[in-house]
């Protein structure tokens, strides 16, 4: 009778066998293998869609301090304050003495804005002050920039030796946004429409 009750509890305590625990394993690796990739595909949506709004906040950004830095160009000179040389269709130069002190000396008072179309990048540079000239990228994943003056009579104006005559400048930007969770990558287009406040026939035409 010990010999019998010995011979049960040792076959009741017998563990899971080898084909159970390889079922039991490749089932585990499954579940795992399934949950990894949900994660990293929702991680992946979800960094497309952080991307995607951030280049979008910062076009907005760049296109609203450009828009502003544009209107107050001229300010307490004689012109409206763009600096023909250095600007163009792609980048545009504005000063402004906005401490009215007749001297242009404070970090704002002379900006430049490029589209460095190699990087897709639009970047605002300041001389000022005098030693410590300031470089500032402002927008990323930017396609495509666009910028016409036009003259009082709302007329493009093509020659750069007249830009002393716009009155109003339009700028224009594309930025790319990638695709994520099924939303096709597309492009954004931004415009904003800007009056010289200092421009000589400002007061009259708008």
């Amino acid at each position: 009778f010990k010999r019998t009750m010995t011979l049960m509890q040792s076959k009741t305590e017998q563990g899971f066998s080898i084909l159970e625990l390889l079922i039991a394993i490749t089932v585990t690796l499954i579940v795992m293998s399934a949950a990894t990739t949900l994660l990293a595909t929702s991680l992946r949506t979800r960094t497309r869609e952080n991307k995607r709004s951030e280049a979008l906040a910062d076009a907005q950004r760049a296109l609203s301090m450009m828009s502003r830095e544009i209107g107050n160009s001229g300010y307490g000179l004689n012109g409206n304050g763009i600096a023909a040389g250095d600007s163009g269709s792609a980048s545009i130069r504005v000063r402004a003495d906005l401490n009215n002190n007749s001297i242009l000396a404070e970090a704002d008072e002379d900006v430049r804005y490029v589209f460095q179309s190699n990087n897709r990048t639009i970047v605002r540079y300041s001389p000022l002050p005098a030693g410590n000239p300031t470089t500032t990228v402002m927008a990323y994943d930017v396609t495509f920039m666009q910028l016409t003056y036009f003259d009082a009579n709302a007329v493009a104006i093509t020659d750069s030796s007249q830009y002393r005559n716009a009155e109003r400048v339009r700028v224009e930007i594309s930025v790319e946004l990638p695709a994520t969770g099924g939303i096709p990558a597309s492009i954004v287009g931004l415009v904003s429409d800007v009056a010289l406040r200092n421009a000589p026939n400002t007061l009259e035409q708008f």
